[in-house]
């Protein structure tokens, strides 16, 4: 069983230095280095990185479904991840 309400709990952690430009200030290789080593964390309690992260993973350069730093994203994974699991080829 998903830990749902800690998942959308983090998510609205993450949406207070972000709208406090924190983020901002400290760059977007420590800002993404600290979002992935909370989602290593929130692993260990079975919350889930697409809602962690949802609407404001893309922004922060970090993909829910590999949970790494990148910089092309599209619909909130990375470039990799999107070519790999989201397309279909026929």
């Amino acid at each position: 069983m998903s830990n749902h309400t800690g998942s959308h709990m983090l998510n609205e952690i993450l949406q207070i230095p972000e709208l406090q430009s924190v983020f901002q200030t400290i760059g977007r290789e420590k800002t993404q280095s600290i979002i992935v080593k909370i989602l290593q964390i929130s692993n260990v309690y079975d919350c889930n990185s697409d809602e962690i992260l949802d609407k404001i993973g893309e922004q922060l350069g970090v993909c829910y479904h590999c949970n790494q730093a990148g910089s092309n994203f599209i619909d909130g994974v990375c470039q990799n991840c999107y070519e790999t699991y989201f397309t279909r080829t026929s």
